[in-house]
């Protein structure tokens, strides 16, 4: 990371000054949150447990660390898996910036320093622990029905996506939630055709909407479950007696996570002022 030092991060504040730490939209967080809520309020699942598959710098961990503060006081187990590690096919993405700094990021191994001291910052009463490997090697060894929510937000070409979804179902306990990132676009929103051809690649534009999305996320996500709740890019699913169904993050309070800088609050505030009128 340019012009940072390890010895700078200061005990018990976490860190998320690096442009590329918060990678995805800031507002899925606070969808991430409402996730929390909405678990909360059914009273289904009295010890809620999270792993997220895909962790970076840990931003999305002290998401969900904040939803337990905020509606079960604190309590709660978070499970983070990540390589940290370079993992993107440089034949297929050598031309898109954004690739090639996060593949310098993780050669560094900064990155995985700076989660060990994002996820440190959290309160003893909410129980941490981290896998560091692919997840294909590590879900397989994870008990069924372990999980209140899985999070999936790691390599987002299609087969990538498709087997952390298909490897993670059976984890999910009954009412529990499995969702992900990056579903810019479902597929009945894209040319369906152009997505297939271009799923195995991260980042594309979509010639029919003339917006950019991921195709891996969208053609897996749909071929597994259909149409999904979707807010703002952030999806989920509950899973009810061994079905799946979309739910309401309706009336969930607003709450922008603590750990976010001025400019990632800003970025959730207005696009979430853009898009709240269509999301319930």
């Amino acid at each position: 990371m340019e012009n940072f030092n390890i010895k700078n991060l200061v005990k018990g504040e976490p860190y998320f000054d690096h442009k590329n730490s918060v990678l995805s939209a800031p507002v899925r967080h606070l969808f991430m949150i409402g996730v929390i809520w909405y678990l909360a309020t059914q009273k289904k699942i009295s010890d809620v447990s999270i792993m997220e598959i895909g962790t970076w710098f840990g931003a999305s961990a002290l998401s969900w660390a904040q939803g337990l503060k905020e509606y079960l006081d604190s309590r709660g187990s978070i499970t983070c898996i990540d390589a940290w590690e370079p993992f993107f096919d440089l034949d297929v993405h050598k031309n898109q910036k954004h690739v090639l700094e996060m593949e310098k990021l993780l050669e560094s191994d900064l990155v995985y320093k700076v989660f060990l001291h994002n996820i440190n910052t959290l309160p003893e009463t909410i129980n941490t622990q981290h896998f560091r490997g692919k997840s294909e090697n590590i879900l397989k060894f994870l008990k069924s029905d372990s999980f209140s929510v899985v999070f999936i937000d790691a390599d987002h070409t299609y087969n990538y996506v498709k087997d952390d979804i298909l490897n993670s179902m059976r984890l999910v306990q009954n009412y529990g939630i499995i969702c992900g990132d990056d579903l810019n676009l479902q597929i009945s929103d894209v040319d369906k055709n152009y997505a297939i051809e271009n799923m195995n690649k991260d980042f594309i534009n979509d010639p029919k909407t003339n917006k950019n999305y991921h195709p891996g996320v969208t053609v897996a996500v749909n071929e597994i479950f259909g149409e999904v709740s979707s807010w703002g890019g952030f999806w989920a699913m509950q899973k009810v007696d061994n079905s799946w169904k979309k739910f309401s993050l309706k009336d969930m309070p607003i709450i922008y996570p603590n750990h976010f800088n001025k400019s990632n609050i800003k970025k959730a505030q207005s696009h979430f002022g853009d898009i709240k009128d269509s999301l319930f």
